[in-house]
């Protein structure tokens, strides 16, 4: 029998039939096809991930109240250097994030209390403030940002920006020590209404109330420099590019109020007896030689700085052969002397720091000299030199950064570093209530 074949539409070409060569090409394309589909995808989301941003998470508990630690540990092991705001939270800078946790005491960093992140912008300085209202963080970012967080709320309170060099990036290293302890681009300045916040700048400064973030004055600065200004007695002090002449502007108002040139050229004028970096300093030395400030920008002669005194309330805190000493500001003689083994390391109105050999910290009273409260920094066999040290302002807690002894300062961070937890935020404890310490921490036993 013969087949009939039916019949062909007409106006329909028949396909050819799939060669190899076709059929690579077609698997070629539709593979080419699915990786572009995957790229597009991928790219979405590395647009959302990796995008500037800025993300704020407000804290989900109370406002944590004061706690007395009762595990009877003497010292917290921190990654990073802590600001410490009323007792009762910490506060971190780290290179793309600032952030809180509490209570103060806990031995490690805990679940944040409240963060504020931003990328690609870097965390280059942070201060805290104490307003009408309360406290606010104040950070300063690689892209001139200014953004106040408010401590116990969690909450932007104002931001602001200014001009920023160029090439400010995150140098806190692993503690971010520098960028809470000294930000080389802020500082602050208590005055009748309130604190100021001094932010300088490539040939600008810039003054902010910390209350409301209101502008109080902008500087137009001549010198090509960026000065690393300092306050002190209601004056803005900025030094000029070859740092031996200073000229000295009203913190309220920014109208200038004189200027001083040192009497050796070849030696810079540094800020003294300060309360932090650069903040609410006292005095003026060169080589030793010291002036103290006055509002009026007037300088007095005054006795010689001793190395490393440190101001406590208004006493001068140094070190003698013997130990340490305190005296007034404009009198050598001493109004009361320790004798006793310490290393002084910091000082503040609460309270004369010493480190002693075994990494014990002793508290002295600044009024009288006497021994108020015990510390213990290090557990037994531990060997390391302080960097940064810190006074809360509380009386109940000191921190110290610990660096490796004979680090070189350009050693990369696990040489110079004394572990991976460096910081230590010290428990101080009057006499009348030293713990028993644990086993782990016997080195402070002896106290």
């Amino acid at each position: 029998m013969t087949r009939v074949e039916p019949p062909k539409p007409v106006g329909v070409t028949q396909a050819a039939p799939a060669t190899p060569a076709r059929r690579r090409w077609l698997r070629w394309t539709l593979a080419s096809l699915g990786v572009l589909a995957l790229l597009a995808a991928s790219g979405a989301v590395a647009y959302q991930v990796f995008a500037p941003k800025e993300m704020l998470n407000p804290p989900t508990v109370p406002y944590p109240e004061v706690e007395v630690i009762t595990d009877e540990r003497p010292f917290s092991e921190l990654r990073a250097a802590p600001l410490v705001v009323e007792g009762r939270i910490r506060v971190y800078a780290e290179k793309f994030r600032v952030w809180s946790d509490a209570p103060v005491g806990i031995r490690y960093e805990t679940s944040p209390y409240w963060s504020f992140r931003r990328w690609p912008a870097q965390v280059v300085g942070l201060v805290l403030a104490t307003t009408s209202s309360g406290i606010v963080v104040i950070s300063q970012w690689s892209d001139g940002e200014l953004i106040a967080i408010d401590a116990r709320r969690g909450v932007i309170a104002w931001r602001d920006s200014a001009p920023i060099a160029d090439d400010r990036r995150y140098d806190g290293r692993r503690t971010g020590a520098s960028v809470v302890y000294t930000p080389r681009s802020l500082a602050t300045a208590v005055t009748d209404g309130g604190t100021v916040l001094i932010v300088s700048a490539p040939r600008q400064l810039l003054a902010i109330d910390t209350r409301t973030g209101d502008r109080l004055w902008q500087r137009d600065l001549v010198e090509p420099c960026e000065p690393s200004v300092w306050t002190g007695a209601g004056l803005v002090v900025v030094p000029a590019c070859d740092e031996a002449r200073l000229t000295f502007y009203d913190v309220t108002t920014g109208v200038e109020r004189g200027t001083w040139a040192s009497p050796d050229p070849e030696v810079r004028p540094a800020p003294g007896l300060c309360r932090a970096s650069r903040t609410e300093c006292r005095v003026i030395t060169v080589n030793f030689k010291t002036w103290l400030l006055g509002a009026d920008a007037s300088l007095t002669s005054v006795p010689d700085l001793e190395r490393g005194a440190q101001l406590a309330g208004e006493r001068v805190i140094y070190q003698t052969g013997i130990g340490v000493a305190a005296r007034r500001l404009t009198d050598p003689e001493p109004l009361w002397s320790w004798q006793g083994r310490g290393r002084l390391i910091s000082a503040d109105s609460e309270g004369v720091y010493l480190l002693t050999d075994d990494r014990t910290v002793l508290a002295l009273s600044p009024a009288t000299g006497h021994l108020a409260a015990v510390g213990c920094a290090a557990a037994r066999g531990e060997d390391w030199v302080p960097g940064h040290v810190y006074p809360t302002g509380t009386g109940t807690y000191l921190a110290l950064e610990r660096i490796n002894k004979g680090a070189s300062p350009t050693a990369d961070d696990q040489a110079y570093y004394f572990g991976p937890r460096p910081m230590a935020l010290v428990e101080l404890y009057p006499l009348t209530k030293l713990p028993q310490w644990p086993g782990k921490f016997a080195a402070c036993a002896s106290v």
